[in-house]
């Protein structure tokens, strides 16, 4: 009897994850308007709607050929205007600026875009849409605003995370970020810092995080609010309520970290593991550098031409001097002295140049998603960073072996030619750059496949209260242990003010008329 029924539990379970784990209607928002962000993004969808589920996506770079079980909610025409009048028209400026501006200029602008978002047409359709959603995911990147879709669907929600995350996503779930050994994902230090360091890292992070509470949030939950009407719980709340995060890191690739049981690394979900066949012009090219060839690109958002006239003719000196052949992403349509063993094109299909066995070096901007191909295929690294967690990243490959990091402002003849002759020749960094491709490969399943376990673990389980920590419905007074502290010092404190009481009453010298009495009395007896 027992028997028959643990069977007939397990038949239970199994249609239980049928109904909710196949087949579910899912909607995903992913507003920012940066390439890179939905590379990694769309992955997942595609994935999804590939393992039947009925996906809507809004976003603004909408697939480029129709796929069943997927539709585009297209916000490209109300964002180009967002775009063209965004708030750095050359992103190389930024490596310049104090660090409170690019704050300020990060919050405004992710607000503004999420505003113009929620005033479309598109997205106002979505939210009178009947059918209603299984499920919510949100992209995790300045628009907590739109987290008030999973309230309005009563669906659960999954936040994703295209790139490592910033530390402040860690608060809403109680995840520990030890200041000690987690640097700033903005700064470019290692694990292992210096007091002066951890010092930096302590004030920077807290000053980010006053600017965020204090100015950011309020504004999103107003917007929430505006959006989904005034009873929508605020933005921290709704953010702390997630089933999962998955979070666009590996430990392999980033410094190793302590994640609760709802925050799940994912890094490099959007890596092919199945290497498509390269043009005929690419291949032809790779084919024929029998002295090797240098895949060189600054990623989507950063244009090549607008990194100034000295430093790109220093790199196409510093090309032509080389044996080994170029291909350098080029958004212009003029190179200034295009050398024979040079070629460039606005467009490049980076995973499959990586794959090339001929590819010795990738010249990067030290972008997350260039580093996670770069280390799946093996390729060593020159490293130009910029901003945002790309000086990290690169800190990182140097530290590890498998890199080199190359000063924007330090960008010579000479310099370059010194990095890629290193990172060509030096047989350690060949080396630690193959070992980081065996270690990032060893993996119990792909990142993708472990993406969307977790997506259908959320369907499955709905809220899944036990995979959050008591510690998200803590303040954090109490998060911090701060009354503890102040219970155990009150008894010293008690007893330090009562010892200071008795002490000055002993020490206490009498009073002037008492004094006089004393005296005259004393004065009497020596007369009598």
């Amino acid at each position: 009897m027992i028997f028959k029924m643990r069977w007939i539990s397990l038949l239970v379970l199994a249609a239980t994850c049928v109904a909710y784990g196949h087949g579910a209607r899912i909607l995903a928002i992913f507003p920012f308007i940066s390439k890179s962000h939905i590379i990694v993004l769309n992955g997942l969808t595609v994935e999804l709607s590939k393992r039947g589920h009925e996906m809507v996506v809004v976003s603004g770079f909408p697939q480029s050929k129709k796929l069943p079980n997927y539709t585009d909610i297209d916000l490209m025409p109300a964002l180009k205007e967002v775009i063209e009048n965004g708030p750095s028209k050359n992103l190389f400026e930024i490596s310049d600026m104090p660090f409170y501006m690019v704050h300020m200029m990060m919050w405004g602008f992710g607000y503004h875009v999420t505003e113009v978002v929620a005033n479309t047409p598109q997205f106002q359709s979505v939210l009178e849409d009947k059918k209603g959603f299984d499920l919510v995911i949100a992209e995790v990147f300045m628009n907590e605003a739109f987290y008030g879709l999973a309230n309005h669907f009563k669906a659960p929600l999954v936040l994703v995370c295209p790139f490592g995350g910033f530390h402040f996503h860690n608060y809403a779930f109680a995840n520990p970020i030890p200041l000690s050994f987690y640097p700033n994902p903005s700064l470019e230090y290692s694990d292992r810092m210096s007091i002066i360091e951890r010092l930096t890292n302590f004030l920077y992070t807290k000053s980010f995080d006053l600017g965020y509470y204090l100015y950011s949030i309020p504004k999103q939950d107003a917007l929430s609010k505006k959006i989904f009407g005034p009873d929508t719980p605020h933005v921290t709340e709704l953010e702390s309520n997630a089933v999962v995060v998955l979070v666009n890191q590996h430990f392999t690739l980033n410094y190793p970290r302590p994640l609760m049981p709802n925050i799940i690394e994912v890094g490099g979900m959007h890596v092919s593991r199945e290497v498509k066949p390269l043009d005929k012009d690419f291949k032809d090219f790779l084919d024929g550098a029998k002295e090797g060839a240098i895949y060189f690109s600054m990623g989507s958002n950063l244009k090549s031409e607008l990194m100034g006239e000295e430093r790109i003719k220093a790199l196409v000196e510093a090309f032509s001097d080389l044996p080994q052949r170029v291909l350098w992403k080029w958004e212009s349509d003029q190179m200034p002295g295009n050398p024979s063993n040079l070629k460039v094109a606005s467009w490049m299909p980076q995973q499959e140049i990586l794959a090339h066995p001929n590819v010795q070096v990738f010249i990067t901007h030290g972008g997350l998603l260039s580093a996670q191909e770069a280390a799946f295929h093996g390729v060593t690294l020159v490293g130009i960073p910029i901003f945002g967690d790309q000086k990290l990243n690169m800190r990182k490959a140097q530290l590890g072996g498998y890199g080199i990091l190359l000063d924007f402002n330090n960008i010579t003849k000479a310099s370059v030619k010194w990095a890629l002759n290193e990172a060509i020749h030096n047989k350690k960094i060949k080396e630690a750059a193959r070992q980081r491709s065996f270690q990032y490969r060893d993996q119990p399943e792909s990142p993708l496949d472990r993406a969307v376990y977790w997506v259908e673990y959320a369907l499955r389980h709905k809220n899944a209260k036990h995979l959050r920590s008591a510690g998200a419905d803590l303040n954090w007074v109490q998060l911090g242990m701060w009354d503890v502290y102040a219970a155990l010092l009150a008894p010293f404190i008690f007893l330090y003010w009562l010892c200071r009481k008795c002490c000055s009453k002993k020490g206490q010298k009498p009073a002037p008329d008492a004094v006089k009495a004393k005296t005259s009395g004393a004065s009497k007896k020596k007369k009598q």
